[in-house]
């Protein structure tokens, strides 16, 4: 499908949205520098196939607010790329994951690149963005909304309770995001588009997305973006849906498979417009660069299905985390001896649990990187001899986002 624009309001215009990059992420500390420089290769040709007139990146570009220089090199070498196409403009707004000031560093640059970065909250008149044809005339607005962080939403008041504070959280969500339509109150006659980054029911989740806030606190419906939108970009869930079933608020989810428990088939959207009108919508599927292989079984039967794994001709060797449910004490070696054979690479081995029995054999702790925040915060509490309840893990989590944000603060270079 490839519709191309006419100049001005009233045409066509096509959009291609994707999110959730997370460049420099390492999985079981093992670089996915090499599948992201395949995605982002891929990407270009379909930009230069599809004919987009507008690319929105829905935050989490990076992995960590100090990307490796590499991760670095892929983002501004793909922007560069797709100036050079016929792309008329690049949006890019930042996620929970991102530092605002690592993203905001270059802004002025990218503008002269037709890339509109917002990296951080701002006043919102800021946050639009007006993609233009060749001869300047409007095609689209854009409202940039990127991550919002709890202090760019509202002042904790001192005794809240929990519902207390998910009900301002999600008011100020809503707050901005009327803001950001008042302000775009001046182009009615255009496409009205805007992005987020955050937590909306109905998205589904995976293992591999940290916390916006606390648990679920701040989680929307959709409600919370105004009537006028007419499509709503999303980024947050790396599982690609719908929110409440509304064709036109949609998350795109992660072109690669974050964790071992992703969902494998990913997709960007391609969605189109007739005037103001969303004339189609398609999810455009991503090529798997990588497979990330989860295998479990007896020791014969991990052979047999690492035999299956290597049967097929791809660019890049399998990842395999492997469950072996039968203690056999050279299991590992053996395992290892048939993946090298096969030219398979191993990230993991764990021993289930025998449940033939009331004895039970595991292997070792896992890896500290295998484990989030809350588990080490447990395993820690369990260590000591102490519970951790749910009143404990709530606070725990609480300490954790303020930590978080005073870390995203200092990237920013603000006082916290």
């Amino acid at each position: 499908m490839c519709l191309s624009s006419t100049m001005g309001p009233g045409g066509y215009v096509k959009l291609l949205h994707t999110s959730d990059w997370h460049l420099g992420h390492r999985l079981l500390e093992r670089s996915r520098l090499e599948e992201q420089r395949l995605f982002l290769d891929w990407l270009v040709d379909l930009v230069r196939s599809e004919n987009p007139d507008l690319l929105i990146l829905a935050g989490d570009v990076f992995d960590t607010g100090t990307p490796p220089n590499a991760a670095l090199e892929l983002y501004y070498d793909f922007l560069y790329r797709i100036s050079r196409t016929s792309c008329r403009g690049t949006v890019v707004t930042g996620g929970n994951h991102d530092s605002v000031s690592t993203l905001n560093a270059p802004r002025q640059l990218l503008n002269r690149f037709r890339v509109h970065v917002v990296g951080g909250a701002m006043p919102p008149e800021d946050e639009l963005f007006i993609l233009r044809d060749g001869e300047d005339s409007p095609l689209a607005c854009v409202g940039c909304v990127p991550f919002l962080r709890e202090r760019d939403l509202r002042q904790p008041r001192a005794g809240e309770s929990i519902g207390e504070r998910d009900a301002a959280l999600v008011a100020g969500l809503r707050d901005h995001y009327q803001a950001v339509s008042r302000a775009a109150s001046g182009y009615k006659e255009l496409p009205f588009i805007l992005t987020g980054h955050l937590l909306a029911a109905g998205g589904g989740r995976s293992s591999s997305e940290r916390d916006l806030y606390v648990g679920t606190l701040g989680q929307v419906d959709s409600s919370v973006f105004p009537a006028s939108a007419d499509y709503c970009a999303l980024g947050h869930l790396h599982r690609r849906g719908r929110v409440d079933g509304k064709e036109h608020i949609r998350y795109s989810g992660s072109p690669l498979a974050l964790d071992f428990g992703d969902e494998t088939r990913k997709s960007l959207v391609l969605a189109e417009f007739d005037g103001k009108q969303l004339a189609s919508l398609e999810e455009f599927p991503v090529p798997v660069f990588r497979r990330l292989v989860s295998l479990s079984g007896s020791l014969p039967e991990i052979i047999w299905q690492l035999e299956d794994v290597a049967g097929r001709n791809e660019e890049l060797s399998p990842w395999l985390d492997i469950s072996v449910n039968d203690p056999v004490p050279d299991a590992q070696e053996r395992i290892e001896e048939a993946s090298g054979a096969l030219s398979l690479e191993i990230l993991r081995v764990r021993y289930a649990k025998n449940g033939g029995g009331d004895e039970t054999w595991e292997d070792a702790d896992p890896h500290l990187s295998e484990l989030s925040p809350l588990e080490v915060f447990k395993r820690r509490c369990e260590s000591r001899g102490e519970e951790a309840d749910d009143e404990l893990i709530r606070a725990y989590q609480e300490l954790l986002v303020i930590a978080e944000s005073n870390i995203a603060g200092e990237f920013r270079g603000e006082d916290v």
